[in-house]
């Protein structure tokens, strides 16, 4: 288990650019030496970008959310009228 949770962290660090330039090196040595490890970095690097993906999607619902109740509740009137009159 303790290989694997290292193997995950050395294909983090070479994707995310973060390796030390030694361990990088010995990195890409292992990918021309591993068939399946280029493989594993792809995978990671697409869930990576859905991970990303889905942050961006809930953060643009949050904004939403904090919109919709700053335009509609009765007690945000004032904070909307400025807004409001900002724009006139």
């Amino acid at each position: 288990m303790r290989t694997l949770l290292t193997e995950i962290q050395q294909i983090d660090e070479h994707v995310q650019g973060s390796a030390a330039p030694d361990e990088a090196l010995l990195f890409e040595a292992k990918l021309l030496l591993d068939a399946e490890l280029p493989l594993k970095v792809q995978w990671h690097k697409q869930t990576l970008g859905l991970v990303q993906q889905y942050g961006r999607k809930n953060l643009v619902s949050v904004i939403n959310d904090v919109h919709t109740q700053l335009l509609t509740q009765p007690q945000h009137q004032s904070f909307r009228q400025k807004i409001m009159g900002l724009f006139r």
